[in-house]
């Protein structure tokens, strides 16, 4: 019964995840000539009787969120600014957050160095588009492992080219405890 259940909610997942990549990658938009309004970016991590949502909005430097070492994770980061989002970028310590899903066309991984992955998607001036969305699973490697997961997004900043960018670094600690938000 747990595992139909839990087939039910992976699907109900994926399928929401479908229409809002949907609605957000199908849009496209006009650079105007000023633009002063910053992209906005979502982060939801599920998984280990775990569920919450980030934003561009939310305190980081309140809390920090303990994730259990050897545990898998589905995520959802999404990306949108109304006025077409220029770039998006998600670094994770790739020796302890391993990526299980591949990262597809518009996405791709760019290599920063050896300890740090970028996770990036470009947007197009001549055909700019106001997001994008970026859905899979990540396994936690190590134990006692304090990290931080960065998210990194610019607008075109209209016609002046005077970007706008959001960003959010969320602390983690990587140990064999319950997935949870500890505060500060």
């Amino acid at each position: 019964m747990k595992t139909i259940k839990s087939l039910s909610d992976k699907s109900i997942r994926m399928l929401l995840v479908l229409l809002v990549g949907l609605s957000i990658i199908a849009c496209e938009t006009e650079i105007p000539e000023t633009d002063v309004i910053p992209p906005e970016f979502t982060f939801q991590i599920t998984g280990d009787g775990f569920n919450e949502t980030f934003d561009q909005d939310t305190d980081f430097s309140s809390f920090q969120l303990n994730l259990r070492e050897d545990a898998t994770y589905d995520f959802i980061l999404t990306g949108s600014d109304a006025d077409g989002l220029q770039r998006m970028e998600w670094y994770i310590v790739k020796d302890y957050i391993q990526l299980e899903s591949e990262v597809n066309s518009p996405w791709s991984i760019i290599p920063n160095n050896p300890l740090i992955d970028v996770v990036s998607w470009n947007g197009d001036r001549s055909n700019p588009l106001t997001g994008s969305v970026l859905a899979g699973t990540f396994r936690t490697n190590g134990r006692s492992i304090a990290l931080g997961m960065t998210f990194y997004l610019t607008d075109f900043g209209g016609e002046s080219r005077r970007s706008n960018d959001s960003s959010g670094q969320l602390n983690i600690f990587i140990d064999n405890h319950p997935t949870e938000i500890v505060p500060f």
